[in-house]
This record gives structure tokens, sequence and C-alpha cells, in this order.
């Protein structure tokens, strides 16, 4: 159980680094925070899994505050849109980032196990940028939530910004 604490808080520590750096705008240093977080097991082990992990279960938390409370029997879903804001079906993704995507939707639907899963297959490739492209995306989730969450003065998850202040 112990263990299980220390593996949570330093996934923690390392997902609020990566928003930190990628917030001061040093695209390079979230390559490096990364880098220097995992370690020996490398860009594509473990511990980058547990910092997605906490990435994306730290957006569905945000995201479920900014809907408020919804009615009973919700199932929520994504609208996703290119650059040009052209909806995106999302089997039209790239399996990393679709699964990313189910990943999130899992955690906003109540369904950890599933969540698990997707970002199992989501980091399955084990090659740096296949790993850095669901790293950023998950980055920008967060901070993209994270700012909603400072402009509406609503509470962020403490352990996202504890230690830091970004005003």
């Amino acid at each position: 159980m112990e263990d299980d604490r220390n593996l949570l808080d330093r996934a923690r520590a390392g997902a609020r680094e990566l928003v930190h750096v990628a917030r001061e705008g040093d695209t390079d240093g979230v390559f490096e925070a990364l880098r220097r977080l995992t370690g020996h097991q490398g860009v594509v082990g473990p511990d980058t899994r547990l910092i997605v992990g906490q990435l994306v279960s730290a957006s569905a938390q945000m995201m479920l505050l900014r809907v408020g409370s919804p009615p009973p029997d919700v199932t929520y879903a994504v609208d996703l849109r290119d650059d040009d804001e052209f909806a995106v079906p999302i089997d039209e993704l790239e399996p990393p980032l679709r699964a990313t995507v189910r990943a999130l939707l899992a955690e906003l639907n109540g369904r950890p196990e599933e969540a698990d899963f997707q970002l199992d297959l989501a980091l399955r490739e084990r090659t740096v940028p296949t790993t850095l492209d669901v790293v950023v995306h998950s980055l920008l989730w967060t901070i993209g939530l994270l700012e909603w969450c400072e402009a509406e003065r609503q509470p962020a998850p403490e352990w996202l910004s504890a230690g830091w202040s970004c005003n």
C-alpha cells in the first residue's frame, strides 16, 4: 500500500512539473523534464505511463467540474475538431491518440479500469515520438482545463497546483 502511495505521489509530482515547464513556454524543457523524471527506465517506460494517467485523470476531474451536475445516467462523449474546425471522427485519429481520448472518456464516464486499458494501448508502441505525442496532448488538455479553472476561479485538483504558483 505504501509503495502504491509513493508511485502516485511520484507520478503526480512528475505531472505537476511537466505542466509547470510547459506553461512556462519551455517546449524543449518538457522533453528534458520527462527524460529526467523517467530516469533509467526511459521516456517510453512505466513512469511515463503513470504520469500520463495522472494528467488524464486531472483533465477528467476538471472537465466534470466545468460541466457541473449532470443528469442521472449521462454518458460523456467528445466533439473532436481539426485546425479548421471540421469534425474529426475518433476512428480517424492515430491509434495512440485515439486510445488517449478514449482513456479520457473512460475517466469521465467513471470507468477507471477501461481508462487504464486505453492508456496501456496508447503507450504500447514504446517509441519516443509516439510517447511524446501522447504526453503533449495530455499536457495540452490539462493546461487548457487548468487555465479554465483559474479564469473561472474553480478549484483544480489540489495536487496539480501544490508547490508552485502560476499567477
